[in-house]
């Protein structure tokens, strides 16, 4: 059974979480900081999109994260794993980092570790 917190955080959201993800979000320590780059927590992940406007800015994206000037974010409609600017963003500007949460992992501790 999924905890109330939890249900209500995902009553919130437009869309399903990558199933790894979702089970990394909700652990005890779900802290990655790789040198400059980090995730966000589940408790702040909502107010980050907020915060960062990203149901205007970042249409069909959910933030997660953020590096140097670059976010990190689900596509909504796929699920992959992406990076993109904060500033300037646009459909050409994202890069695929994982299609998979495993894939996106090994992205970040290959390039920030």
């Amino acid at each position: 059974m999924i905890p109330s917190y939890q249900q209500d955080f995902l009553a919130q959201l437009d869309f399903k979480l990558p199933k790894e993800y979702l089970a990394y979000l909700f652990t005890a320590e779900s802290t990655y900081q790789f040198g400059w780059a980090y995730l966000v927590e589940a408790d702040e992940l909502l107010q980050f999109n907020t915060d960062h406007e990203a149901a205007q800015s970042y249409s069909g994206y959910f933030l997660i994260g953020a590096h140097d000037g670059e976010a990190f974010a689900i596509e909504k409609a796929t699920g992959r794993f992406i990076e993109t600017p904060f500033i300037g963003h646009d459909e050409e500007t994202s890069i695929i980092l994982g299609l998979t949460w495993p894939e996106f992992l090994e992205y970040l501790q290959t390039e920030y570790c």
